[in-house]
Formats: structure tokens, sequence, C-alpha cells
């Protein structure tokens, strides 16, 4: 929370005030508020606190003197009194509470550093510099500024309406369960930080089962606060797997229905096979050959109930949008205008290519040397192919960062192909045809 230039934010909102309270001695109805503002006041004043305090005057003198003072509730019944409308009596006496909190905000934010050089990271700089000890007083800090804005003006009405990243992570909670997720993720986000200050990027076994443990006692968190729907609900938004499919289903247009379906086959395979946990922290070092194979297997297990619930259209869709070549191309279309199906089409000439590279790979009838001589002049040729779908300019970006990777290996003499699933092999040139798998009896 930085530190907000009070005297500013006073003069904001003392001015807002001016607008609805005339200056004494200025009409007959110096003291008297427009008739607008005194239904808009007195109609909040029942969630808020209640009325004004029959010693308050509504007067400009009195108005100004409390704005001068400490006394955040005289000057909310001040305002109430002259008729101001609650949002700005919000901000008002908001701002002269802040006013009471600020230096003590200011005594936790870390001294500066004259040392400090703008050309290097600070090892420390996940808090900006903070203290894990400041920190915690921050929060607490907080904690004590919120209750007693919530005892003076009540409970800001505002607060329970989401903005749009809100309603995408917590629409389906009630307010008291959104609030309460938020400070949970604020909690363990804190303690993941934390950790990461003490690692310094040099893991150990203990730091990861530390990591592990982290995410054990959130979920049981989690647990506890949620009911078995919501918390299903929060893993579709909220989840490692959901934060990794995001930018997939963003580039295959996947709809509602689809991604529910990806999600609920590929969350139990990212939970028993993740890495690393929601923070980046490292949950598994030490992966044996019997760990990989069993990865191995059940990632077939898993494209296959994949294309299943997808259909072979949209699950070539699903593969496509997790290439590199694909996005690079996705990217270009919708910049610059090419037509729809270009990156489709790049992706199905780098197939042929490849097929038509394999076949002169194969064929006994040529040389060494004329194979590669085919082969070069077929990578050209799918080359200028490329370049006539983008265009010159959009093509030359294209393969200065990387795109087509493909055309250069099979310039030099190797042939990348794709299996369905979107998995890579290589075959140099002079390696022989891949033996075709024995079939069981």
């Amino acid at each position: 929370m930085k530190t907000l230039p009070v005297l500013l934010v006073l003069s904001l909102v003392a001015n807002a005030v001016l607008l609805v309270v005339k200056p004494a001695g200025s009409t007959g109805k110096a003291d008297r508020p427009e008739a607008g503002a005194v239904a808009a006041g007195s109609a909040a004043t029942v969630s808020a606190g209640g009325p004004a305090s029959s010693s308050a005057t509504g007067k400009s003198a009195a108005i100004a003197a409390a704005l001068k003072g400490d006394d955040a509730e005289a000057l909310r019944d001040e305002l109430r009194a002259a008729g101001v409308g609650e949002e700005v009596i919000r901000a008002v006496v908001g701002a002269s509470i802040w006013r009471r909190y600020a230096a003590r905000f200011k005594d936790l934010q870390p001294a500066d550093n004259a040392k400090s050089v703008w050309w290097k990271n600070d090892e420390d700089g996940y808090w900006g510099g903070q203290s894990k000890e400041q920190r915690v007083a921050m929060k607490a800090l907080q904690a004590e500024l919120k209750a007693e804005s919530e005892r003076v003006l009540g409970k800001d009405p505002e607060a329970s309406k989401m903005n749009p990243w809100m309603e995408r992570q917590y629409g389906f909670a009630s307010a008291d369960k959104r609030e309460a997720l938020q400070q949970l993720e604020q909690d363990y986000n804190e303690l993941a930080n934390d950790m990461r200050r003490e690692t310094r990027g040099f893991q150990t076994p203990a730091d990861a089962e530390k990591a592990r443990f982290i995410q054990e006692e959130k979920r049981r968190d989690l647990a506890a606060l949620l009911t078995p729907a919501e918390l299903a609900e929060y893993d579709r938004r909220n989840s490692r797997t959901a934060q990794n499919l995001r930018w997939q289903m963003t580039q295959m247009d996947a709809s509602e229905e689809e991604y529910l379906a990806i999600f609920e086959i590929r969350k139990d395979f990212d939970e028993r096979f993740a890495d690393y946990d929601s923070y980046g922290n490292r949950l598994n070092q030490n992966k044996s050959e019997q760990d990989r194979k069993a990865r191995m297997e059940a990632e077939k297990a898993l494209n296959a109930q994949l294309r299943q619930a997808l259909g072979p259209d949209r699950y070539q869709a699903y593969v496509n949008a997790n290439d590199g070549d694909y996005q690079q191309l996705q990217a270009a279309t919708k910049r610059f205008g090419l037509a729809a199906g270009t990156p489709a089409t790049v992706l199905t000439l780098r197939d042929e290519t490849a097929k038509a590279a394999t076949r002169i790979a194969d064929d006994t009838s040529l040389t060494g040397e004329q194979k590669r001589a085919e082969i070069g002049k077929l990578a050209e040729q799918a080359r200028g192919k490329v370049a006539g779908l983008l265009g010159a300019e959009v093509a030359k970006t294209y393969f200065d960062n990387g795109g087509a990777s493909w055309l250069g290996q099979l310039q030099s003499g190797t042939i990348v192909t794709y299996d369905d699933n979107g998995s890579r092999q290589h075959r140099r040139l002079e390696q022989a045809a891949p033996r075709p798998a024995k079939t069981g009896k």
C-alpha cells in the first residue's frame, strides 16, 4: 500500500464538498443543501452509521472546523447534516481517517538506500525492499485502517461489486467468500514469496518439501472455506491447469464446453506429474526412469482421451494451439489481416514437405549427394511457398524470429516430422528409415 499524498486527497474531496455546500455568506441559503443532495444523503445513512448527530449543524464553518480536526465521526455528522451525498461523505471522511494513519504507513516503507544502483536488480526486491517484519506490520496496519473506516462509515457498498478480473476468478462465490478468498490468496502468495527470497533460486530437497507442504495447507484451507461444488469451480478458474490452459484455449478459440472437457481430462494428469507448484516452486527434483516411463504412458492415455472428447478436427486445433510455429503464424495473421487459414496451411505444407523429404531419403536409386541436392531444392521451394503465403515483409520477420525452424534443419540434412499429438521426430539424411514396430499374432 503506497503512502498517498494526503493533502492532495483532502483538497480534491473538499472541493467536492464545496460543490454541494455553498460558502457561508454567499446567499441567504448558505447553509442549506440542494434538494437532490439531501435525498442522496438521507437515503444512504441507514446502512452507514445512522443519521447525523443531533448536535451537528451542517453549516460551512462547522464543516471547515471538522475538516481541520481529527474527529472523523464529527466530520461525518456535519456532512450528513448538510445533506451531502454518501459517496462524497465516504471520500472526505475516508481521507480524514487516512490522514491519521499516513505517518505510520510511511514509517513502514523501506528506508531510501543511497547505495542502490539502477543497473542491477534488487535481490530482495520482491516486496520493494520491505523486510518480513515490515510486511507483517503493514498488513496489521491495513486491517486496523479498514476496521476504523468501517466503524465510522459502515461497510463500503461498492466493495461487494467485482471488477472484471474478480468476476473471472471468484464470480462463483458470495461476497463474503470472495473477500476471504482474496485474503487467503494474499497470505499464501506472501509465504511463496518469502520462500523464493530465502532460496534465492537454489532450492534444496527440504525446500521442495516445504513448497509441497504449503500447497497442501492451502488446499486444506480452501476446502474448509468452500463447498465441494465451489472448490471444483475454483479449480476450473484458478488452478495450475487453468493457468496453463488459458493461452492454449485462446489460440484454438475454444468454447466453454470444450474448455471444461479439456480441463477435466488434464487436471488429474497435471496434479500427478507437476514439476512446479502454482508459485513456481519445484515440487519433485529427482525423477527416476520409472517416473519418466509412467509419465509417457499417462500422456498417451491423456491424448487419446482428448481426441475422443474433442473429435479429430478440434483435437488438431488443440495440438496446433500448443505449437510455437502456429502461435507465431496466428499472431501475424491477426496483425496483418492474412487469410484466416494461413497458419493451418503453413503447417500442412510443413507436413507435406517432410513426407516428400522422407521419400527422397528412402530412394535407393539416389546417391547421398543427390539426396542432399534434392532435399535442398525441396526446402527452397517450401520457403518460397511460405513467403508467398505471408508476404515478403512478414515472412522475413517470421524467419528471423525462428519461425519454420524445420526448414533450416531440412537444409542442413535433418528431416523433422510431427506425429498426430504434435511430438517431433528428427532423422538425419544419413540414417536409415526406422523399422516398423512388430505386431503380435
